[in-house]
């Protein structure tokens, strides 16, 4: 049975779009850097790379990427040119997809373990095939949004609904328990609100 040391080596590999909707289905604001804390324990986080799509429309969510570089996380990012552009936005995740997979077997023969965020079903031979190289594979999302096949493939799972309070970003309520915007103070058409990190209290 495996138990996580401190001279383990990790990475942490988020899909961005992923975990962000599961949080939203949480009604929550998750703080990712509490969320690497807590997945990585005891052992050293080597990485911690995030995978997200970016558009013209995406002021809010730009000002977040560049506040996890800040704060030591590797982003990756394809361009869109709009959300509702679905051909499009499909096309660019199936490439981020496949920038996490790279990614993660690149850097496997580096770590011990690897923890792949999304509860994505395409993910299950990533998580196979890391698995066949010897490494310890863990999966996190939100466990109604996570494929079966996927959790079958994993050493370990953990369900984000069961860290909630854990993660959650210390501050404002969500955004769903906020009053309604003025017409002039839109919100960002992927979702994201504009984020102003010096005033976000992420403690890592």
């Amino acid at each position: 049975m495996y138990t996580p040391s401190e001279l383990d080596r990790v990475a942490i590999f988020i899909d961005g779009e992923n975990i962000h909707y599961s949080a939203k289905h949480l009604n929550m604001r998750l703080d990712y850097l509490k969320l690497c804390r807590k997945l990585a324990g005891p052992r050293r986080l080597v990485r911690s790379y995030f995978y997200t799509a970016l558009s013209a429309q995406s002021e809010g969510k730009i000002d977040f990427v560049n506040f996890l570089k800040l704060n030591g996380f590797t982003v990756v990012t394809k361009e869109v040119k709009s959300f509702n552009d679905q051909e499009g936005g499909r096309n660019v995740r199936s490439v981020l997809d496949m920038e996490l997979a790279i990614g993660a077997m690149e850097l496997a023969d580096q770590l011990d373990s690897v923890i792949v965020c999304t509860g994505d079903g395409d993910f299950a031979p990533l998580v196979e095939a890391l698995g066949r190289k010897g490494k310890h594979v863990e999966v996190c999302a939100l466990r109604e949004m996570t494929a079966t096949d996927l959790i079958a493939a994993a050493d370990s799972y953990y369900d984000l609904g069961q860290m909630k309070d854990e993660i959650a970003l210390a501050g404002p309520p969500p955004r769903e328990a906020r009053p309604p915007r003025e017409e002039s103070q839109p919100q960002g058409a992927d979702g994201y609100d504009s984020i102003d990190p010096g005033a976000t209290s992420f403690d890592f």
